[in-house]
C-alpha cells in the first residue's frame, strides 16, 4: 500500500512541508538568494508541486503550472516520503532511476541547504499529517 493514496494526501503532507518551511527564518534567507523554479513531479499518485523562488520570496503551485522549471525532480510518492525522512541515499536513488533529475547540476546543488532544512522537520510534520488523517 502506498504511503500517499491520493494526490490530495501528497499535497497536504509534502506541500504542507514546503508551506511550513517558508515560515522558517533560515529558509527565508535562502529563498532571498535564490532565483530558481523547481518542479517535483510525482507518480503513485500522479501529482506535481512547483516551487518558484524569485525576488526574495517563494510561491508554491500544486498541479499544473505554466512556469518552466530550471530543475525537475521526478519520483514516486513513496520515494519522496523516504527522501524527506532522510532515508534515501540520493546518489544511489539517482543511479537506480528512483529519482530522475533534469536540469543543471549547479542549480540542483543550490537546493542542498533547503533540502537539509526540510529533512530536519519532515518526520514531525509527517507525524502530524498522520494524526490528522493526512
Amino acid at each position: 500500500m502506498p504511503i500517499f493514496e491520493t494526490a490530495e494526501e501528497l499535497y497536504t503532507c509534502i506541500g504542507g512541508l514546503f508551506e511550513r518551511m517558508k515560515s522558517q527564518t533560515q529558509v527565508q534567507e535562502e529563498l532571498a538568494s535564490l532565483k530558481l523554479t523547481v518542479r517535483f513531479t510525482y507518480t503513485e499518485p500522479e501529482a506535481s508541486i512547483t516551487l518558484i523562488a524569485h525576488n526574495g520570496g517563494g510561491v508554491i503551485h500544486y498541479g499544473e503550472c505554466n512556469e518552466k522549471p530550471d530543475v525537475e525532480l521526478a519520483m514516486t510518492g513513496d520515494v519522496a516520503h523516504h527522501f524527506w525522512m532522510g532515508e534515501v541515499n540520493v546518489m544511489g536513488a539517482i543511479t537506480k532511476r528512483q529519482i530522475v533529475p533534469t536540469g543543471s547540476l549547479s542549480k540542483i546543488m543550490a537546493l542542498t541547504s533547503l533540502i537539509k532544512a526540510g529533512i530536519k522537520i519532515y518526520p514531525q510534520h509527517y507525524g502530524e499529517c498522520v494524526e490528522k488523517g493526512k
